[in-house]
């Protein structure tokens, strides 16, 4: 019956921070509307699909919390560009130590550690300027690996969890360089199935992205000129 109970308010949890992000998301969209009129270009992505394709890997981190404690989940990507507005992204994801400082209504501590692979998408649906805004989404699949300890510290439960992870959110970038862009953004992790509702939670990005081509290609171009010059 306290399982029943925890599950039902760990779902009550989710819920009402599920309304708080479709409220922000909301209210962003609310002030990026008039942004629209001046837009250079809203992107059509299935025009987007006939453009020049191009070969991307990357890091993929975000910062978030698990059980009420911040951490970082780490990410390794792949995929192709098309167009350089629309991603499609596979990798891999994990938190790299156990997390969670939650303590149930018998005192137990559940630690927790994340791994998954995922499927993914980027989208630079609007660009004004040097701004790009993006939508971002993927799901995966994979475990928790969890071990539960009492109030003695003694572990009293080791296993893993199937965990189904699911990220939406948007994003805002800043071309600084040619080849160098400032992100930031967020949104929100579900996690299925039922029993794992509790490791879902809110993401943020906050980076520098660097294009490893165009950075070389300034370098070389750089050299050149100096050649020239000589």
């Amino acid at each position: 019956m306290n399982k029943h109970k925890g599950h039902i308010r760990q779902q009550k949890v989710v819920i009402d921070r599920t309304e708080q992000l479709l409220r922000i998301i909301v209210l962003f969209i609310v002030l990026l509307f008039p942004l629209f009129s001046k837009a250079q270009e809203l992107s059509n992505p299935f025009q987007t699909l006939r453009e020049k394709k191009e070969f991307i890997c990357g890091i993929d981190n975000r910062r978030t919390h698990i059980h009420q404690q911040q951490t970082v989940i780490y990410g390794l990507y792949m995929g192709i560009d098309f167009g350089k507005k629309l991603r499609f992204k596979t990798g891999i994801s994990a938190t790299l130590f156990e997390k969670g400082k939650l303590i149930d209504e018998q005192g137990i501590l559940k630690r927790n550690k994340l791994v998954f692979v995922n499927l993914g998408e980027e989208f630079d649906f609007m660009m004004i300027n040097k701004f790009r805004f993006t939508t971002y989404f993927q799901a995966g699949i994979g475990h928790n690996f969890f071990r539960k300890i009492d109030t003695s510290l003694i572990e009293i439960q080791k296993g893993r969890d199937l965990i189904i992870p699911i990220e939406a959110g948007l994003h805002a970038n800043y071309d600084i360089l040619p080849w160098a862009r400032v992100k930031a953004g967020g949104g929100w992790r579900f996690v299925l199935p039922a029993y794992s509702y509790d490791l879902s939670g809110y993401y943020i990005k906050i980076g520098i992205s660097i294009n490893s081509r165009k950075l070389l290609d300034a370098c070389q171009n750089n050299r050149n000129e100096k050649t020239t010059n000589r």
